[in-house]
């Protein structure tokens, strides 16, 4: 449950800042997929392809692996 929780706070930070991070299906059924990511004029393709399972999953890492990144430069800003 913490997990699942931290993540909505990385969620909500990212949502806050402006990042659009969504699925891109590489074939007609939807089974492939990359990742799309943007912020602002700044966009981005993930190089990997992920199935439609493991697709929100990977999303949700990357909710929280730009919300990490922050705070550890936050941290290191104001120490």
């Amino acid at each position: 449950m913490k997990g699942r929780l931290y993540n909505l706070e990385a969620q909500s930070w990212c949502l806050k800042k402006g990042y659009r991070i969504y699925i891109i299906p590489q074939n007609n059924k939807g089974t492939i997929c990359k990742i799309g990511i943007e912020l602002g004029i700044k966009k981005g393709i993930t190089k990997e392809t992920y199935t439609k399972k493991e697709v929100s999953d990977e999303i949700w890492k990357l909710y929280t692996k730009l919300y990490k990144k922050w705070l550890e430069q936050n941290k290191t800003q104001h120490t």
